[in-house]
């Protein structure tokens, strides 16, 4: 694991952990004040790699010791439930809310 975080950083690119933790931050946050959209994304690095866990146990601790930061996606749900999305789903969030920080253009719409 060590290995893989040397390579990553070799290249700069930040690691982030997909995990509730006490000290993860949102992966997107809207700000009424200012009307934007904030994200936890650090431009000090040339690229990012995301660790995705197990929808039951979430990353091990090996995974969690490579991560440079820990993001979650935030959910809004009344009256309780499982605070656990799938991971497809979370990948999409996540990715999404990485691509519009980046500023990657959108793709092409056809038909």
């Amino acid at each position: 694991h060590q290995d893989a975080k040397d390579l990553f950083h070799s290249k700069g690119v930040r690691i982030y952990g997909i995990e509730i933790t006490d000290d993860a931050e949102p992966i997107m946050r809207y700000d009424p004040d200012t009307g934007t959209m904030k994200f936890p994304f650090d431009r000090r690095w040339e690229g990012a790699a995301f660790v995705f866990g197990n929808e039951g146990q979430g990353l091990s601790e090996k995974q969690r010791e490579i991560c440079d930061a820990f993001v979650f996606v935030p959910q809004t749900r009344g009256g309780g439930g499982s605070a656990s999305l799938n991971v497809a789903c979370a990948a999409s969030v996540v990715l999404q809310a990485y691509c519009m920080w980046a500023g990657y253009p959108d793709a092409e719409r056809k038909g």
